[in-house]
Parts: C-alpha cells; sequence; structure tokens
C-alpha cells in the first residue's frame, strides 16, 4: 500500500482502508434555498445508502441527482454509523 506521506491533507483512514468501487444512483437528501443539493448519497444496487462526503470529487455529485454513477473512493463511518465515501474519482453510468 501506498505509504502515508502520499494522503497528505486527506482524513486519516482507519488502517487498511482500501480503495473501493461503488455503482448507484445519486440522491439528494439536503436542499439549500434554490433546491441546489447540499448533500447526497449514492443508493447502491444491493440497496445500501452511502453517503457522499463534501470533498474532492464529492462535490460534483451534488450536480447529479437521479444520475447512475461508479464512484470509487474510500469508506468510513461517521460519528452515526452511516458509511461515508470520499470520492476520488467517479464515471457516469449509462
Amino acid at each position: 500500500s501506498a505509504p502515508a506521506e502520499a494522503h497528505q491533507g486527506q482524513v486519516n483512514y482507519p488502517m487498511g482502508a482500501e480503495e473501493v468501487e461503488i455503482i448507484g444512483t445519486v440522491f439528494g437528501i439536503a436542499w439549500d434555498a434554490n433546491d441546489n443539493a447540499t448533500a447526497v448519497i449514492i443508493a447502491t444496487e444491493d440497496g445500501e445508502e452511502i453517503a457522499v462526503s463534501n470533498s474532492g470529487k464529492g462535490t460534483d455529485l451534488l450536480k447529479l441527482e437521479e444520475k447512475n454513477v461508479k464512484a470509487s473512493g474510500f469508506i468510513a463511518l461517521d460519528e452515526q454509523g452511516m458509511k461515508t465515501i470520499t470520492v476520488n474519482k467517479y464515471m457516469l453510468q449509462d
């Protein structure tokens, strides 16, 4: 695995965190006064809902509500035990 220095400026992931790839549909869960999504989740094909961190490429997904995406990144649990993905890259799926 990459040396720790490679992750400067990123969240500290639990030991053994591996980049994962998830495929699913982006859904907004919070919006601003102008109906722009401010928080989204990815609902995977097996029914899991994973929150998208508003960092890195995750901010791009705010504009992709109801689109199917393949996203790669690291998953961590937040304080509420919700899985949250920090997206490093994504592709729109047909």
